[in-house]
C-alpha cells in the first residue's frame, strides 16, 4: 500500500488586486467629505467666505496634513483586512538592499522624471504653475511657510511613498508584475495631482513610474522617501527663491528627516539583493 499524500499547505493570503483601487477611491472620498464638512461650517459662521479660495490658510494646512494620514491609515487597514496583519515588511519599510544601488537607481528615477518633463515642455509648452506654487509664492509668513515646508517636505514624501509604493505597487507587482504595476502606480500617482495640467500629471506619472522601479531595485521605500523629499524640498526652494544656504538646509533636513524616521520604524531585516 502506498501512504496518502501529505496534505498541501493552505495557500498565503494576498492582497486582492481591486483592493488598492477601492483605498484609493476611499481616501478620496474621506478627504471630500471633511473638505465639504469644513467648509460648510466656515461659510455658515463667516459670511465673507464664499468658495475655497477664502478658507483661510491653516485650514487648508490642516487639511492636507489630514490626507497625508488617511493615507497612512486607509493603506494599514487595506492589508490587515486582507492578510490578517499588516506588517512593515510588506509596506517596504526595511534597509535597502544596497546603499549604492539605491544611489544609482535614485539618479535613474529622477532622470526618468526630469527627461519626460523636459521633453513634454519642448513639445506642448511649460505649463502654468499649479495652484498651490502661486500661493506660496504670495505667502510671507515665517509660519505658514514652516508648516508648507514641513507638509510639502517631509509629511508628503512620506505618506505618498507608504501609500502609493509600499501599499499600492506592492500588491500591483505580486498580482500583475512589474510592467503593469509600474504603469498603473504612475498613472494612479499622476491622477492624484489632478489639480494641475495634462502634461504636469503626465510627468508626475512618470516620477511615480521611476520610484517604483527604484523600491523594486532596493526592496524598500526609504530611498524613495529620500528622493520625494529632495525632489519637493528643491521645488519648495525654487518657488520662495531662498538663498543658497537657507535652501541647502532645506533640502538636507528635509531628506535627512524622512530618511531618519524611515529607518527608525522600519523592520530590521534586509531582504537578499
Amino acid at each position: 500500500m502506498t501512504s496518502p499524500e501529505p496534505p498541501h499547505p493552505p495557500a498565503e493570503p494576498e492582497v486582492p488586486v481591486w483592493v488598492p483601487f477601492l483605498a484609493m477611491f476611499i481616501v478620496l472620498f474621506l478627504v471630500a467629505i471633511f473638505s465639504t464638512a469644513l467648509f460648510g461650517v466656515l461659510s455658515a459662521t463667516d459670511p465673507s467666505i464664499e468658495d475655497s479660495d477664502d478658507v483661510p490658510v491653516g485650514v487648508t494646512q490642516a487639511l492636507t496634513f489630514l490626507q497625508d494620514g488617511i493615507f497612512i491609515l486607509v493603506a494599514v487597514i487595506a492589508v490587515q483586512l486582507s492578510l490578517g496583519r499588516a506588517s512593515r515588511e510588506f509596506f517596504g519599510l526595511r534597509p535597502p538592499t544596497s546603499l549604492r544601488d539605491a544611489l544609482r537607481w535614485s539618479v535613474i528615477a529622477y532622470g526618468v522624471f526630469w527627461g519626460a518633463a523636459i521633453a513634454l515642455a519642448l513639445i506642448f509648452g511649460d505649463p502654468d504653475p499649479q495652484p498651490l506654487v502661486d500661493d506660496l509664492k504670495q505667502e510671507d509668513a515665517l509660519g505658514v511657510l514652516l508648516a508648507w515646508a514641513l507638509l510639502i517636505c517631509i509629511a508628503a514624501p512620506i505618506a505618498e511613498e507608504f501609500f502609493f509604493r509600499g501599499f499600492i505597487f506592492t500588491v500591483f507587482l505580486r498580482k500583475l508584475g512589474l510592467l503593469w504595476a509600474v504603469l498603473l502606480n504612475g498613472a494612479l500617482f499622476g491622477a492624484l495631482h489632478v489639480g494641475g495640467e495634462a502634461i504636469q500629471l503626465v510627468a508626475l506619472g512618470a516620477f511615480g513610474a521611476g520610484l517604483c522601479l527604484l523600491y523594486w531595485r532596493t526592496k524598500s521605500i526609504i530611498p524613495c522617501m529620500a528622493l520625494h523629499a529632495l525632489n519637493n524640498s528643491i521645488t519648495f526652494g525654487v518657488t520662495k527663491e531662498l538663498d543658497p544656504g537657507l535652501f541647502v538646509a532645506t533640502v538636507v533636513l528635509s531628506v535627512g528627516f524622512v530618511i531618519a524616521a524611515g529607518t527608525a520604524v522600519s523592520a530590521r531585516t534586509r531582504v537578499p539583493a
